[in-house]
């Protein structure tokens, strides 16, 4: 009888962790952190924003940098992850790169 009872237990924890874990993927998926800026300076970031959140507009930044051969974020941004606030020329080195 103890064992059963064990079993019970063990088999509804089992079950209430899969259970947590298959409708919380989906949500997750679906709705992309969104960017924490709300005014933004460049049409590139925008529309990323836009489309897809915070990791299209990551995403979008990466495909910038390695076209124009920028080796790290930190040389516009100040800080990265979740603001990623821009140093005071930052803005004025992705223009001079030509970034819209």
């Amino acid at each position: 009888m103890q064992k059963l009872g064990i079993f019970a237990s063990l088999s509804a924890l089992i079950a209430a962790i899969g259970l947590a874990a298959f409708t919380a993927s989906p949500a997750m998926a679906d709705d992309p952190m969104p960017c924490q800026r709300k005014e933004f300076k460049t049409d590139m970031v925008k529309n990323a924003c836009a489309k897809g959140g915070q990791p299209a507009a990551k995403d979008a930044m990466k495909a910038f940098n390695k076209e124009k051969k920028i080796s790290s974020c930190n040389k516009c941004h100040v800080k990265l992850a979740p603001t990623y606030e821009l140093k005071a020329d930052g803005l004025k080195q992705f223009n001079d790169l030509g970034g819209k």
